[in-house]
């Protein structure tokens, strides 16, 4: 497991210590974080504040995001895949998937985003 793997557990983690959802994300370019991200919905009382979100925003408007990879505990839904295609994020890094992530999946990869699948135990025990 790479690094910004580890820093999106980490965020997982620590968002489940304060009583919130535990999924985390990391927005990567090369060899360095431009924005982290944990859920916040229920510390915000935000639906909208999804780790993959949050790590976007943390990132700011950048120029381009064409050479950037997310990192996700899990799959993204149908709301963050709608921001990776907005933004153009091309590569998505998943720690956990299931079957119900089918519409989302499909949305993300007619739009060209390349989806790998690392089916970590440590991200879906953080969900068990």
């Amino acid at each position: 497991m790479d690094k910004f793997m580890v820093m999106a557990i980490e965020e997982a983690k620590a968002t489940k210590v304060e009583g919130g959802s535990p999924f985390g994300a990391v927005l990567a370019r090369g060899e360095e974080v431009i924005g982290r991200g944990r859920n916040l919905m229920i510390q915000n009382n935000d639906p909208l504040s999804h780790g993959e979100m949050e790590a976007i925003k943390a990132a700011g408007l950048q120029e381009s995001y064409a050479d950037t990879v997310l990192y996700t505990t899990a799959f993204p839904c149908l709301m963050c895949a709608g921001a990776i295609v907005r933004y153009q994020i091309p590569k998505v890094i998943i720690g956990a998937s299931w079957e119900h992530n089918a519409p989302s999946r499909e949305f993300m990869e007619s739009h060209g985003i390349e989806l790998v699948e690392w089916r970590l135990e440590e991200c879906y025990a953080l969900v068990e």
